[in-house]
């Protein structure tokens, strides 16, 4: 079976003074910090996304504005400011896009599909029909060409590579029934699962290729606290109300490599909007620190919520300071 098409990318360039760009400046006197934040963030969602376009429909609205921790009415009043500066562009459509944004990775594109070609002669010779391919390609028959020999060892070393990891991921045994049955076990405030038709199997097994986990216990293991997370979120689930009605399914989570990512980091929990607010703060007793708030399950922590700080420890003094579980105090990083 064919790789799919990658038609986005892992990251893009940030200039270092992109501050400084005009219109930018423009959206951070309108908006403040807030307005670069979010021009930031709407940056990476698109960097993320097929062909550097989003819709910008009501539900998609819902969803970004979630994930940025700002009102829907915020995002609405930032991106037309955006649009409004040429900043973003609009289709017909109504999809979101840069064109500046797209322009950085036209070259990226373009590289990909001279990477396809490469392998596709690759597959074609090892098939014993590169002169077919060849001849295809220019045009006219009888053609040749000699190809570079290192080149054509890494090739081979790569393709190599990549069969060795196919033939893995064929040996591998994903527990369909068994997530299907966690979602349902879980999940109550959601739709239940009465199917599994080819099409959430193949999205599943994606999925989980991409939990990094190998066995099936594993699997059911890391699905299950990421369903624990969706069950808890108010906004996920509907309790917190908005303009569309919309909740969370077991398509959405499976959908594409974001969304699940986006549940497992936190973007939907409830205690991210209060987060800013208890820093500096009075709670359970104890003075909190810069960046500094207690998760759902009560511990205190800051940042991505990796670290668990004690009661005792005294206010964090800074977002460069870090706790060090081995000094038992904060240490500029």
């Amino acid at each position: 079976m064919a790789r799919p098409t990658k038609n986005n990318a892992e990251y893009f360039s940030h200039d270092a003074d992109m501050r400084n760009d005009v219109k930018v400046k423009a959206l951070r006197r309108n908006f403040s910090h807030k307005g670069y934040a979010v021009w930031c963030f709407i940056l990476e969602t698109l960097t993320d996304t097929d062909f550097f376009e989003l819709d910008f429909d009501e539900v998609n609205k819902e969803l970004l504005a979630a994930d940025f921790d700002i009102t829907v009415d915020e995002l609405d009043e930032i991106v037309n400011y955006c649009l409004k500066i040429n900043l973003l562009q609009m289709t017909d459509e109504n999809r979101l896009f840069s064109a500046a944004h797209q322009r950085r990775f036209s070259g990226l594109i373009t590289k990909r599909e001279r990477d396809r070609e490469r392998l596709s002669r690759l597959m074609a010779k090892k098939n014993g029909s590169e002169k077919d391919v060849i001849t295809a390609e220019n045009g006219k028959s009888g053609g040749y060409r000699c190809d570079n020999t290192d080149s054509k060892v890494k090739e081979s070393k790569i393709e190599e590579s990549k069969e060795k990891e196919s033939k893995g991921k064929k040996n591998r045994i994903y527990p369909y029934q068994g997530i299907a049955d966690l979602w349902n076990e879980v999940c109550v405030s959601l739709p239940r699962i009465k199917t599994l038709s080819d099409n959430r199997r193949k999205k599943i097994r994606c999925r989980l290729d991409e939990f990094k986990v190998e066995t099936e216990e594993q699997m059911l293991e890391a699905t299950r606290s990421l369903f624990e997370r969706v069950q808890a979120s108010d906004f996920l689930t509907g309790r917190q109300p908005n303009k569309t009605g919309w909740t969370a399914t077991f398509d959405w989570l499976f959908d594409n490599g974001s969304n699940w990512v986006k549940v497992q980091e936190g973007n939907y929990d409830n205690d991210r909007g209060a987060r800013g607010h208890q820093s500096g703060s009075q709670a359970a007793g104890v003075q909190l620190g810069v960046g500094e708030y207690y998760d759902g399950a009560g511990r205190r922590t800051y940042g991505t919520g990796k670290a668990t700080i004690p009661p005792t420890a005294p206010p964090r003094p800074s977002e460069r300071h870090a706790w060090d579980s081995q000094t038992k105090s904060w240490v500029l990083l």
